[in-house]
């Protein structure tokens, strides 16, 4: 039987036989989006065999529908049926579970359309009465068959993977080599012919949320998890050439254990039809984030920071680059050559840079800690700063402490096997946040480096750049598998606390970006990494409160012409965003005139930007109306409800057009008097009083000139 919800605004049918949305149509635009009728149950069960251990999904079936209408809809389920993964183990022995099997494992689906609203409000609950099998994750909402309009070829496709990407025709993208070979975040074939990105929150993705719209419709799909339970954001197609034809499907995944007469309820999910882009999607999440996340308050000397001198060539695979002290001396030449009083050490610990960890001791052949902290407080005393580096993940298995305190505090799947990873030739498992004992290690040795070592800043390597995983281990202290994120909530939350104790100029930083995080931490640092459809757009709109730290050393691993290309682009996105540049040393050798001369530009640029952008808020293209085609603009709206505009010219093509609403609200008619003036405008060339700006029916037209980056400044 198929059940209807809907408003003025979006139709969804749902059949509660096959237990799948056959029907998501938006009444705006006549679009259904649903082009495939793929056999999908919108909610699937993963579940383990306790006679083997083995793994098995699981489907409801048998429907009892509760409570329905046009704006809500109430159904139960009986049982679950034994799917994919049920029959025989790897070795051919017979199962407890098999195929087919009818379980005692009851699921309720709520759905809600809320009257003009776009978005409709989904949740389910199991309860797990079958003896023998216990519930470990819950793939819930489940869609395929989408795609967009007539052709699925312009549809964009939003995925949080650090600060974002923006991907065109994925259907088609997702299946090619570039994302087979990712890496970190690789399209994976499965043994269904479904091709599918798996990310979990919170860090390798850095929201809960995914957005897929081409130039009429969008589609949203978020998780309101006040918990911040590890969910795991998927992704899936059939390709181009799927014999049903091309599609699109999404889910999300929750790493929950319901064993035998437990009940678990999800938060809500929302599923949104639009006609917007993805920053609908956005500014949606972004009240659901304002109810549980807050803003961070940062000591006020940061908001002058925006270059850091790193440096990690102290220790480096057995190599000494330099010693404790020459700290002073590298303070000083980071002065001179950025102007950056921020001094970042990493390969400071026992053997180097990703090794040993967590053994973060200075190494010997380094100077002593003595000769370490006298560099720290020189730096102190010369006008700049220290981060120090301490990695927050792993640990590595050839340290003399792996048996007794790494095995013990490893993540273990639900067969109580660790989660390894390698780094180069070095080979680590992944820790427990969520256990005590490591996290109080590692609070200790951050706290030991501030209060005796003179460090301002701690930076949490990994922290949120790399995947969080479940944990089963019944030794630790967390009580749910999916605890990791609340882990280092906990542990960023109370090492701040602790470090300002001591120094109220005291922050954090981690690698790349997570949103619960972001309350507690200054600077994420986002790579200049392979350019894997990098939208660091994504995240500074949705959350423009959080610092950026963007890699922007040139890329050794590059020819000069790649090189001085990746270069450009990576400096100029780093001045549209307001982002804090990320340099080193070390890497100037590698740099030519030109790329030489374009550093030095963006650095006074930035310099010149950075009181404009203190206090102000970052809306990309809101108030854009357009851009020539080759131009990026970035939107700034200051403190003072003055509009900066920052204009990324890369071809530095002459008499670009850019057309902005006036005062955000367009002028009527080429007659009325233009309320915006340019008060300044100014180049990474160093020119000003170059940009032209005229009246009309949109609200303001301003034609450019041919600088790379152009500033304008308007009121």
């Amino acid at each position: 039987m198929q059940h209807r919800l809907g408003n003025g605004r979006l139709e969804i049918a749902f059949d509660d036989e096959t237990c799948r949305i056959v029907r998501l149509r938006n009444a705006t635009t006549g679009d259904d989006y649903i082009k495939a009728g793929l056999k999908c149950s919108v909610c699937r069960l993963v579940c383990v065999d306790e006679a083997n251990g083995a793994r098995f999904e699981a489907v409801p079936r048998r429907a009892r529908v509760g409570a329905g209408g046009a704006e809500l809809l109430e159904i139960d389920y009986e049982s679950c049926e034994a799917a994919t993964g049920a029959g025989d183990d790897a070795n051919g022995s017979s199962m407890a579970v098999h195929a087919g099997a009818d379980l005692d494992i009851h699921v309720s689906i709520r759905a809600e359309v809320r009257p003009g609203d776009a978005e409709s409000l989904w949740s389910v609950q199991v309860r797990n009465d079958q003896s023998g099998v216990r519930v470990i994750q819950v793939l819930f909402p489940h869609l395929r068959g989408v795609y967009l309009g007539e052709s699925w070829r312009d549809d964009v496709m939003i995925y949080p993977h650090h600060a974002g990407e923006k991907t065109l025709a994925p259907i088609e993208e997702y299946t090619t080599p570039r994302y087979l070979g990712f890496g970190r975040a690789q399209s994976i074939r499965g043994g269904d012919g479904v091709y599918y990105r798996e990310i979990n929150y919170c860090g390798l993705a850095s929201m809960n949320w995914m957005h897929y719209y081409d130039a009429q419709n969008g589609l949203y799909l978020a998780s309101y998890d006040p918990d911040f339970i590890v969910t795991g954001l998927r992704v899936e197609t059939g390709g181009p050439d799927c014999p049903d034809g091309p599609w699109m499907g999404w889910a999300m995944r929750k790493h929950v254990e319901v064993r035998t007469g437990q009940t678990w309820e999800s938060p809500s999910y929302g599923i949104a039809v639009t006609c917007d882009d993805w920053r609908w999607g956005a500014k949606r999440y972004r009240q659901f984030a304002d109810t549980v996340m807050p803003m961070p308050k940062h000591p006020a000397f940061l908001d002058d920071e925006y270059v850091l001198n790193q440096c990690y060539n102290f220790k480096r695979n057995g190599v000494i680059f330099n010693k404790f002290r020459d700290i002073p001396r590298m303070y000083e030449e980071g002065r001179a050559r950025f102007g950056a009083r921020h001094m970042f050490i990493a390969s400071w610990n026992r053997k180097g840079f990703d090794q040993n960890y967590p053994e973060y001791y200075p190494d010997m052949e380094l100077g002593t800690a003595w000769e370490l902290a006298e560099g720290c407080e020189y730096v102190d005393k010369h006008g700049g700063f220290v981060t120090f580096y301490i990695n927050s993940r792993i640990f590595e298995k050839t340290s003399d402490y792996f048996n007794t305190l790494g095995v013990k505090w490893a993540i273990k799947d639900e067969n109580g096997e660790m989660i390894h990873e390698s780094y180069g030739p070095h080979k680590f498992v992944v820790l427990c946040p969520s256990h005590d004992e490591w996290k109080n290690y590692l609070m200790d040795v951050a706290g030991w480096m501030a209060k005796c070592s003179n460090a301002t800043g701690i930076y949490l390597d990994q922290l949120g750049s790399a995947q969080p995983w479940p944990c089963f281990d019944p030794e630790h202290s967390h009580t749910c598998i999916g605890e990791f994120n609340r882990g280092y909530l906990g542990l960023v939350r109370d090492l701040l606390a602790r470090l300002r104790s001591m120094n109220p100029d005291s922050f954090l930083m981690i690698e790349n970006c997570g949103d619960i995080y972001g309350s507690y931490v200054w600077g994420n640092l986002t790579w200049n990494g392979e350019p894997y459809d990098e939208f660091f757009n994504l995240y500074k709109y949705t959350f423009p409160e959080y610092v950026q730290v963007n890699m922007v050393n040139p890329r050794r691993d590059l020819n000069e012409r790649d090189r001085s290309e990746r270069l450009h682009r990576d400096l100029n996105r780093a001045l549209m965003l307001g982002s804090v540049f990320w340099l080193g040393l070390d890497k100037m050798p590698h740099l030519e005139d030109d790329a030489r001369e374009h550093l030095d530009a963006a650095l006074r640029l930035r310099a010149r930007l950075t009181p404009l952008i203190r206090g102000a808020r970052y809306v990309d293209m809101d108030g854009v109306v357009s851009v020539s085609d080759g131009l990026q603009i970035g939107h700034w709206v200051m403190a003072d409800h003055r509009d900066l505009y920052i204009v990324v010219n890369p071809g530095r093509v002459a008499d670009g057009v850019a057309v902005v609403q006036v005062g955000r609200c367009a002028v009527k008619t080429d007659s009325d008097a233009c309320k915006c003036v340019i008060v300044d405008d100014f180049d990474i060339d160093g020119g000003s009083g170059r940009v032209r700006c005229e009246p009309c029916s949109e609200g303001l037209r301003i034609r450019l000139h041919d600088a790379e980056v152009v500033c304008i400044l308007a009121e």
